[in-house]
């Protein structure tokens, strides 16, 4: 399976940057013709607050929200919660998100696309997880 951080889920979203945008979706679509797109709760969650901080419509955040609600997100509990804490322990709580993203993904999925070079970048050396920074 593969896992899509959020970042990914706002650009296919929304044209914040044509390229982004054309990529991201180009991705997603592959991933669900194979069956192997996967997200969080933690994801639809984060996309409702970006769309929302971004201004966009009431209209285009419920479109989004149903949308990805559809695809079954998978869910976590202690244990994930637990590994999110192992790994912000190695790059900062500051970055929870994304360690809980990592650990949500390491559960569920083979793989992790995201454009958050920055902490994800810090993430790969302590996951198994095959990250691909856009």
């Amino acid at each position: 399976m593969t896992y899509f951080d959020t970042d990914v889920l706002v650009n296919a979203a929304i044209k914040q940057d044509p390229i982004k945008y054309v990529q991201a979706n180009q991705i997603i679509e592959n991933a669900i013709l194979s069956g192997t797109f996967q997200i969080s709760w933690l994801s639809i969650q984060e996309i409702g607050f970006v769309l929302a901080k971004l201004k966009e419509s009431k209209e285009v955040i419920n479109d989004s929200l149903t949308q990805l609600i559809a695809s079954l997100p998978v869910n976590y509990g202690k244990s994930t919660f637990i590994r999110a804490i192992e790994l912000a322990n190695q790059i900062g709580f500051t970055d929870f998100n994304d360690c809980l993203h990592t650990a949500i993904a390491e559960e569920n999925c083979t793989e992790l696309y995201t454009y958050n070079s920055r902490d994800f970048g810090r993430i790969q050396s302590f996951t198994s997880l095959k990250i691909h920074i856009l």
